[in-house]
């Protein structure tokens, strides 16, 4: 019990510091438009509105990477036990639902939450495994 506690602590932290590093590198290879007030609603609607093609897919590769690398070290960490990853994998769907419902991203950073369930499955099937 304590191994799930620990994993579902550490397995967030661990992919909201993935989720960030790919992010971070995205946005210094895209950085938004010069003069962007990154506090106003209206102004990151607009500036991600018309960000390159390598941009968007740097958004969601972050939230797919962040979020596999969650759940499947949640898994790991509880002994192979998928109860974690799951429960890492929830959170995830929840806070990239969260962060696009409060935030005025584009309708395109919603395939983020698809992004997120194929982690989820992916992270289950690689190390949900029950040990024997």
């Amino acid at each position: 019990m304590l191994r799930l506690i620990l994993a579902v602590i550490l397995g967030p932290l661990i992919g909201l510091v993935v989720l960030g590093a790919i992010d971070g590198a995205a946005n210094m290879i895209f950085p938004p438009p010069p003069g962007v007030n990154l506090t106003d609603p209206a102004a990151i609607r607009s500036a991600t509105a018309i960000l390159p093609f390598g941009a968007q897919v740097g958004t969601i590769l972050a939230w797919l990477l962040g979020a596999l690398a969650g759940a499947w070290s949640a898994n790991l960490i509880a002994g192979r036990r998928a109860l974690a990853g799951r429960i890492v994998s929830g959170l995830f769907l929840a806070f990239a639902a969260w962060t696009m419902a409060t935030t005025a991203y584009p309708l395109w950073t919603r395939v983020g939450l698809i992004a997120v369930l194929i982690a989820a499955v992916a992270a289950d099937r690689a190390s949900g495994r029950p040990r024997n």
